[in-house]
């Protein structure tokens, strides 16, 4: 039997948790040999789980499609297992990684609501893409939302993005992602504790969180409600003795009421990227953004645009111009990427 099936089977071993199985791979230096009963082994209960073992078949047939599908597997012995996240106290003891991203130091997690507002995605789009271009690596959980949308930012920069999953590799949840699922294997990297197939039980995001965490040298929350299961992963990182910021929000909206306590806890308030660089990536240098090249016209409409979502009613009204021209400008703006089209006929800066 070869190693790295002795170490697959153990991490789907019955009745053991991580921590456990963490420690029979400390005082083993080989976990084939317990399997094939050449070790006395004198836990009476690992003696059981081990005897009763049987997905051997289902091991084998996993690892020859994990190999066509171009999925790496890590364990926690490998050199190339994440350091940060081999140090938590419950580290997976089996990773699948599909994708070809190296990991480093200069990662952060962001992470928030699935029903997010837009301002709440275009800022996470924002701050993922700003941080990328600096090289810094996004990692977050592939739910819609915020997740997505910091996604979808670190994308477009230089550090691109690690997206961990609650279920199997072969599987995309939410199916709406499915694009974003495909540009980061092909891009950045997914990666799960998860073998091949296995659904996103709910019971696995609250287990996802402490990798999210882990693989991260802090953790921003943008729009968490009280009961966000971001607020499992800011705990985490707390405890992991991560950097834990957030961003503030009104009082009188639900969904920033986590975020808002949060920071009555101790994290750190964020009202500026700056904030970020200064509290987890203090030798990077904030690049000054790229002028866009606006008529007087087109910067006054875009001075009237925020990063709260308005409605072109509103801006043809303040800036008492008139609709034909107003619209007209706000094409050129779009086409600049400069802003862009909220549902409902709001615009929001990008």
């Amino acid at each position: 039997m070869e190693e790295l099936t002795g170490i697959i089977a153990l991490s789907r071993l019955k009745g053991l948790n991580n921590i456990q199985k963490r420690a029979v791979l400390e005082k083993f230096n080989n976990i084939a040999p317990l399997f094939e009963g050449r070790v006395k082994i004198h836990n009476a209960g690992l003696q059981d789980s081990i005897a009763s073992f049987n997905e051997w078949k289902g091991i084998g047939t996993e690892l020859e499609t994990l190999e066509k599908m171009g999925v790496d597997i890590l364990t926690i012995k490998d050199k190339t297992y994440p350091e940060t996240l081999k140090n938590i106290p419950d580290p997976p003891i089996v990773l699948y990684k599909k994708g070809s991203l190296e990991y480093g130091m200069n990662t952060l997690a962001i992470v928030g609501a699935r029903r997010a507002t837009f301002e709440g995605m275009n800022l996470a789009e924002k701050i993922g893409h700003t941080l990328s271009s600096l090289g810094v690596t996004i990692v977050s959980g592939l739910a819609r939302g915020i997740d997505a949308s910091a996604h979808k930012g670190a994308l477009k920069g230089e550090g691109k993005t690690i997206g961990v999953l609650g279920c199997g590799i072969n599987i995309c949840y939410p199916s709406e992602n499915r694009w974003l699922f495909e540009k980061i294997g092909e891009e950045g990297t997914l990666l799960t504790e998860y073998s091949l197939g296995e659904r996103p039980l709910n019971y696995h995001f609250p287990e996802r969180n402490r990798i999210i965490a882990g693989l991260s040298k802090g953790v921003l929350v943008i729009e968490a409600s009280k009961k966000s299961g971001s607020l499992i992963t800011a705990k985490l990182g707390l405890e992991y003795g991560r950097e834990v910021m957030a961003i503030p929000g009104s009082i009188f909206n639900d969904e920033y009421k986590g975020a808002n306590t949060l920071i009555k806890e101790g994290a750190k308030l964020i009202d500026g990227i700056e904030d970020i660089i200064i509290n987890c990536f203090p030798n990077l240098e904030l690049k000054k953004e790229q002028k866009i090249d606006m008529d007087e016209d087109e910067e006054y409409i875009y001075s009237i645009i925020g990063f709260d979502k308005i409605h072109i009613d509103e801006v043809i009204e303040k800036s008492k111009m008139e609709a034909k021209r107003v619209m007209a400008i706000f094409t050129g703006l779009e086409m600049k990427e400069a802003i862009r089209e909220v549902p409902g006929g709001f615009y929001i800066r990008k």
